[in-house]
């Protein structure tokens, strides 16, 4: 019977040390893994950069982002709105009988002047790897998007270009970022607000914004409001030479 007690207790011992030991040895990793970051200020030109490629992440947005797993036309449009003013030629074509004609293949109709964005396929492709670090071959399919009508002719992208606004806003609030061996991390509120939803909208805006919005500036919202009711974001960004790409995007339980 003593030995019996005597087993036990040994054994009782043997499983406190063990937990004893696995929140130790946790702790010290956690507190190396914070010894080895460091922190970034919201200002700091490296976040500023991120964040507006961030933002740009808009309508591709869901609890789980790996660049790998973006289908072609999603990267094409999101490309198409980071471009850099050097990055393409904007051409001005008069209409004859509402019919732009920009070549035997390409051609819009409008009744007004057209304003068309003309860019190199090889362009989204550097962007591709420098934003996303993918090598890989891309569709160049017709589409439209946020006030573009692209059509392609195999080696460049026609848009004809036209007034166009969300129906929503959204807004984002850093929480905090910081720089790990060869990454940057950036935690970040989004919150998101669909106008046409007159219920939603009303949440956050007055009726009258809520009935014109189309026809209105972006409201600013408090950002104790996006961090209350928005999602938090974490994203990984890693070292490509001087700049940075997308690892992933997902939503965090952690407020």
């Amino acid at each position: 019977m003593k030995d019996a007690i005597k087993t036990g207790i040994l054994v009782l011992i043997i499983i406190i040390m063990g937990l004893l030991i696995f929140f130790v040895s946790g702790h010290i990793k956690k507190g190396v893994l914070l010894l080895n970051r460091n922190t970034l200020e919201v200002n700091d030109p490296t976040v500023i950069i991120l964040k507006d490629r961030i933002l740009g992440l808009d309508d591709i947005r869901k609890a789980y982002i790996k660049p790998d797993e973006i289908n072609n036309d999603d990267i094409i449009k999101y490309l198409l709105l980071k471009l850099d003013s050097n990055d393409y030629k904007m051409m001005k074509v008069e209409p004859v009988k509402i019919e732009c004609n920009i070549s035997d293949k390409i051609s819009f109709t409008s009744s007004k002047t057209c304003e068309i964005k003309v860019i190199n396929n090889d362009v989204f492709n550097d962007y591709l790897f420098k934003m996303f670090n993918l090598d890989k071959k891309l569709a160049f399919n017709d589409f439209s998007y946020h006030g573009y009508s692209c059509k392609n002719d195999g080696s460049k992208y026609y848009c004809l270009v036209d007034n166009y606004k969300d129906d929503y806003v959204s807004y984002s609030v850093i929480k905090d970022a910081y720089e790990e061996k060869d990454k940057v991390v950036i935690r970040e509120y989004y919150l998101r607000v669909d106008i046409g939803d007159n219920e939603r909208c009303l949440k956050y805006f007055n009726q009258g914004y809520c009935m014109n919005s189309k026809e209105q500036e972006k409201i600013p919202l408090d950002d104790e409001i996006v961090k209350n009711d928005g999602v938090l974001y974490e994203h990984v960004f890693a070292k490509n030479g001087n700049s940075f790409y997308l690892v992933e995007s997902f939503i965090t339980n952690e407020r």
